[in-house]
């Protein structure tokens, strides 16, 4: 499993030591759709030196673009508290603790619900504040690097699927399509293949490759019939696990490969010489070529 850290470097005013919280969070990145609604996100802090707090560590999740200072039931929607700390509980050597809350929690689910169609992002947010040089709870205020929390329902566009046909296979890439997160958020594509129905009839697709990675969008599918015509159609997938509509299938034949000499002989080359001049020149021809595949062979 992946992990996403938040790292914060605190340095009280006083600047005898230095104060560090890491929040650490399960997933890289945290995105899900309306299966995972229900799905609990958790994660770990851990702090060093933290006497210097004066008040309660917090951390939170806020629907704004950014993290403010502390959480705020004011905001629209309010910000969720999901973890409190007493600064009674911070001790000078190294402090942890655990965190989680229900995804369907976010702010941003007080205006939608499970399942909608939507996609809108998160933040987790945590702050603390250490004794000022006074005494008094006026030091140094630390914020964390926000953390994001997606969630996406809304299931990216097809991908653009090529066919090239090949000695009983195809070989078969793969493009996202569309403009902006419709390209970006594509983290795998999918295949599907079937043998073209005669009449009309409905195709039996038959998966291909898995998850194929959008870093290296292409699958050869194996073992099939040359001469036969087949059907070919991508899916794309997001970072939430969202899955595409099919492409629009694409089709394709299989085709036999020969090796030189039998294309030499379909281009009207001769396997034997001869003494006309139409032969003498297709012999020499012949010769010339093979002249050429040693001199390549002997370079390799």
């Amino acid at each position: 499993m992946r992990f996403l850290l938040a790292a914060l470097v605190l340095l009280p005013a006083s600047g005898f030591a230095q104060t560090t919280l890491t929040l650490t969070v399960s997933g890289n990145p945290v995105a899900k759709n309306a299966s995972g609604c229900a799905d609990r996100v958790a994660g770990n802090w851990l702090g060093s030196g933290l006497t210097g707090a004066c008040n309660s560590l917090q951390i939170w999740v806020t629907a704004s673009t950014t993290c403010t200072d502390a959480p705020s039931a004011t905001a629209s929607p309010p910000d969720v508290v999901v973890q409190t700390v007493q600064s009674g509980a911070l001790v000078a050597g190294t402090t942890t603790g655990t965190f989680s809350f229900a995804f369907n929690t976010m702010p941003s689910f007080t205006s939608n619900a499970c399942g909608t169609d939507v996609d809108f992002t998160n933040y987790l947010c945590a702050s603390v504040t250490s004794t000022g040089a006074t005494g008094s709870c006026d030091g140094t205020l630390t914020k964390a690097s926000s953390v994001s929390i997606r969630y996406d329902n809304l299931p990216p566009p097809p991908p653009a699927v090529s066919v090239i046909p090949l000695d009983s296979k195809l070989s078969v890439g793969l493009a996202a399509t569309g403009t902006g997160t419709d390209l970006t958020d594509v983290q795998f594509f999918n295949v599907q293949f079937a043998v073209a129905p005669s009449g009309g009839g409905t195709p039996d697709w038959i998966g291909a490759g898995g998850d194929i990675s959008s870093s290296n969008a292409s699958v050869t599918i194996n073992n099939l019939v040359n001469g036969t015509t087949y059907l070919v159609r991508g899916f794309s997938k997001d970072e939430a696990g969202n899955l595409s509509d099919p492409s629009d299938p694409v089709s394709a034949e299989p085709v036999q490969t020969f090796g030189f000499w039998s294309n030499y002989i379909d281009d009207g080359g001769q396997d034997s010489g001869g003494c006309t001049a139409a032969g003498g020149a297709s012999s020499g021809l012949a010769l010339a070529a093979l002249a050429v595949l040693a001199l390549l062979w002997r370079r390799g």
